[in-house]
């Protein structure tokens, strides 16, 4: 019940900041579009897809550009933009070179002894700076890829069983109080 009533007073305090967007470059990039309902609601499907949004960008390496992708991207898709905003600070400065290590590590595992390498990376040569520096990219952009879309789909499921686990659970408490 309390996180409820903090969602709500977090909701309420949105709906007056969400005005103050109207000077900002974003609502110039956007414009009436940012106000759209299902933008800033509090619902099931979106908060699941604002927070598979979120991991997805905040898992994919693009560190300078994660909250402006996001805000960009959760227009169209119509989610929740803070959810998604908020989920893009699960990289950060402290987390995002771990992330970013492991993600080469996974890309490397699954692409070391494929064919994919050549065929992607035989025009730059593999003695070659640019040749070695595709290869590193390929490989952290691969485990980076496989992170987040694993993430955003368990993200979507987590919030969907919970929010599904919520309501069961109060509209039980509710058949039980009224008899």
């Amino acid at each position: 019940m309390r996180l409820i009533r903090r969602l709500k007073i977090w909701r309420r305090r949105q709906e007056r900041n969400k005005h103050a967007l109207r000077k900002t470059y974003l609502y110039h990039l956007l414009g009436e579009r940012i106000f759209h309902n299902q933008v800033w609601v509090f619902d099931k499907k979106s908060v699941a897809g604002g927070l598979s949004l979120g991991l997805f960008v905040a898992l994919s390496p693009t560190i300078p550009f994660q909250m402006l992708l996001c805000a960009i991207a959760a227009v169209p898709l119509r989610v929740n933009l803070p959810i998604a905003l908020a989920a893009c600070w699960i990289t950060n400065p402290l987390t995002a070179p771990a992330i970013y290590f492991y993600a080469h590590k996974l890309g490397r595992y699954l692409l070391d002894h494929t064919r994919i390498v050549d065929f992607a990376l035989g025009p730059f040569g593999f003695e070659s700076r640019i040749g070695k520096f595709m290869e590193l990219n390929l490989f952290l952009w691969t485990g980076c890829l496989l992170f987040a879309s694993v993430s955003a789909v368990l993200g979507n499921v987590v919030v969907r069983i919970t929010w599904n686990w919520q309501h069961t659970r109060k509209v039980g408490r509710n058949r039980h109080g009224d008899s």
